[in-house]
C-alpha cells in the first residue's frame, strides 16, 4: 500500500511541478482536487527557490501558501529529495525511506509546522534548513511538498489529497567543479536525424551533459549560415534558461520553420554552429553540424520533365525532317 501511495504522489507531483521553469520566477503555480465532501485547492509561491549558502549555515525560507478553496484547509508540509527523472527536464521525486543520493538536502529541512488557512487567505510557512558543516560543496537538491485537507476529512485520517511542490536547488560554497559537454547536436526531421532534407521545418537537437556538482544552465544560440558564408537564420537555445542536474543530461529542441525564416526559400548546402556558454566563468562550448536542404521530388519531377521533353522534341525534329525530304522527293519527281 506504501509504494502504491508513492506511486500515485510521483504521478501528482509530475503534473504539479515543472523543473523548466525558469530560476527567476516567482509566478504562483496552482493545484486543484476534488474530493466528495469538499473542494480542495491551493496555490503556492515561488515554485522554485534557488540559494547559496554556506557549510554549518542556517537558513529560513519563506513559501506563501493562499487557500483558493470554499472552505478551510489545513496544509501539512514534506520534504523530499529529487532527481533528474529524464532528458526533458521532469524532477524525479525520491520518496522510499533513507536517500543515497549525494545531492540529498531533505535531512536539513527541519521539522515543518501545520497551517490552517481559510479561504483566499495567505500565510508564509518558513522553512528551516540546517546546512551541515561537512557539507559537500555543489549542489543539493529538494523539494517541500504540501498536502492540503479540510477539517473534517483530516479528522477521519482516510483522506488522500494531492500535494503541490516547491523546488529547492542550493549551492553549498566551496570546491565546486563546473563541467558541461556537448552529448549531441544534430539536425533532424520527424524525429529522424540526417543531412539531407527536402524542406523545412529542420529541428536542432541538442543534449547537454553535466558531469559537474552543481546545476548548470547552458545557454547561447544557433546561428545558420548559407553555402555563401552568409548569416541566413538564428535560432537561441535554452532561452529562458533553465537547468541541467549533476550527473544528468538534458535535452533541447528548436525548430528551424516559418516563424524563423519567414518566406525565405531553402536551398542548398547549410552549416549550423552552435554557441553555448555556462557557469561563473562564462565558459563557450561550440559546435557544428552541415546539412543540404534539396527538394528532391521536385528535382526528379523536373529531370523526367526534361528528359521527357528531349525525347518529345527528338521525335517531332525527326518526324518533321522526314517530312521535309519527302516533299523534296516528290518535287524531283515532276
Amino acid at each position: 500500500m506504501p509504494r502504491r501511495i508513492n506511486l500515485l504522489l510521483t504521478l501528482i507531483l509530475s503534473v504539479a511541478i515543472s523543473f523548466g521553469l525558469p530560476v527567476a520566477e516567482a509566478a504562483a503555480t496552482t493545484s486543484k482536487t476534488n474530493s466528495i465532501n469538499a473542494g480542495q485547492a491551493l496555490e503556492i509561491a515561488p515554485p522554485v527557490i534557488t540559494l547559496r549558502v554556506n557549510p554549518g549555515q542556517t537558513i529560513k525560507v519563506p513559501i506563501y501558501l493562499r487557500d483558493i478553496a470554499k472552505t478551510n484547509l489545513i496544509v501539512t508540509g514534506q520534504a523530499n529529495d529529487f532527481v533528474a527523472g529524464g532528458e526533458d527536464g521532469t524532477p524525479k521525486l525520491l520518496l522510499d525511506g533513507a536517500s543515497s543520493d549525494p545531492y540529498s538536502l531533505k535531512t536539513w529541512v527541519t521539522s515543518l509546522p501545520s497551517l490552517t488557512l481559510i479561504p483566499h487567505e495567505i500565510k508564509a510557512m518558513t522553512v528551516t534548513l540546517e546546512v551541515p558543516k561537512g557539507a559537500s560543496p555543489g549542489g543539493h537538491y529538494g523539494v517541500i511538498r504540501f498536502t492540503a485537507t479540510p477539517p473534517n476529512l483530516d479528522k477521519t485520517g482516510v483522506s488522500l489529497s494531492a500535494s503541490l511542490g516547491a523546488l529547492l536547488l542550493l549551492t553549498v560554497n566551496g570546491k565546486i567543479n563546473e563541467s558541461v559537454s556537448i552529448a549531441e547536436f544534430s539536425a533532424s526531421q520527424n524525429g529522424q536525424p540526417g543531412s539531407l532534407f527536402e524542406a523545412p521545418p529542420i529541428d536542432f537537437v541538442e543534449r547537454f551533459k553535466n558531469s559537474g556538482n552543481v546545476h548548470e544552465q547552458p545557454t547561447g544560440r544557433i546561428t545558420i549560415t548559407d553555402m555563401f558564408g552568409h548569416d541566413f537564420a538564428a535560432v537561441n537555445v535554452n532561452v529562458p534558461s533553465t537547468n541541467v542536474l549533476p550527473d544528468s543530461i538534458r535535452r533541447y529542441t528548436q525548430s528551424l520553420d516559418s516563424a524563423t525564416i519567414g518566406n525565405n526559400i531553402m536551398l542548398g548546402h547549410y552549416t549550423a554552429s552552435l554557441r553555448i556558454t555556462y557557469g561563473l566563468k562564462k565558459t563557450v562550448l561550440v559546435s557544428q553540424v552541415q546539412f543540404w536542404v534539396i527538394p528532391w521530388r521536385l528535382a526528379i519531377v523536373a529531370v523526367v520533365g526534361i528528359v521527357a521533353l528531349f525525347f518529345g522534341l527528338r521525335y517531332v525534329i525527326r518526324r518533321y525532317n522526314r517530312f521535309i525530304i519527302g516533299q523534296s522527293q516528290r518535287g524531283r519527281r515532276y
